[in-house]
């Protein structure tokens, strides 16, 4: 009878192993882009149609680097699909283009970028994860559908239509405020002690919470309000 179970299990176990093994070989055919660019300050920086993770650190000084890997079922659907890097008038554009009309697809991307930690960014239309560390800049993130985790130090972030879950936390002064707008997740807020910051949040169907105690919900239609952290942002345009 313990022979039996064991035999069982081995099978069961083989069996994980293969289908792993098959899972693995979908993705087989790969490749990267390493690239580098120097980047002005209030340079603007665009991630589109991403399919895939998106990871983006702050650093200091001025040279942006860029690695992306791109893994599909075939060299003929990577064929099919290209990545363009496109710098403009100092601003960086990212973006993901399928090449071949009428073909159906499946190329995923692993994005990595260092920036320098002025910038602003924009990331819309990433299917995947989205993390970002403490840019200074404004951050423009929309029209994704994965978990987002921000770290935004102080020039603004709106953060609107998105299907996943955003974890934003605070360690310095936003004097120009959090807008959250239109998301379909939960939203959580976590504030370093003495930052102050209102966040406007409307039409999101996801619940929000706070860690801190000194935060002041403020009712401003159905399913729109304020929270004011602290003592509110320096414009304090948040109602009373």
């Amino acid at each position: 009878m313990k022979n039996s179970a064991f035999i069982t299990t081995c099978a069961v176990l083989l069996l994980m192993l293969a289908a792993s093994s098959a899972w693995a070989t979908v993705y087989q055919e790969r490749d990267e882009i390493n690239r580098s660019f120097t980047l002005p300050a209030k340079a603007r920086v665009e991630v589109v149609a991403i399919n895939g993770s998106v990871d983006i650190k702050a650093i200091d000084g001025d040279t942006a680097s860029v690695e992306i890997e791109r893994t599909a079922r075939s060299r003929a659907e990577l064929d099919c699909n290209k990545v363009v890097l496109r710098q403009v008038a100092g601003n960086l554009f990212i973006k993901s283009e399928g090449v071949c009309e009428n073909t159906v697809i499946q190329v995923r991307h692993r994005v990595l970028l260092s920036l320098p930690r002025h910038v602003d960014v924009s990331v819309q239309g990433v299917s995947g994860p989205v993390n970002i560390g403490e840019i200074e800049g404004a951050l423009r993130i929309s029209g994704n559908s994965g978990k987002i985790n921000l770290a935004p130090s102080g020039s603004g972030s709106r953060i609107a239509g998105n299907s996943g879950s955003v974890a934003i936390k605070l360690r310095k002064l936003d004097t120009r405020g959090l807008e959250l707008s239109g998301n379909s997740g939960a939203i959580e807020l976590y504030v370093d002690e003495g930052v102050n910051v209102d966040v406007k949040v409307s039409r999101n169907s996801g619940s929000v919470s706070s860690e801190l105690p000194n935060v002041e919900f403020i009712k401003t239609g159905a399913v729109d309000y304020y929270a004011r952290i602290g003592s509110g942002g320096a414009d304090d345009q948040c109602p009373r």
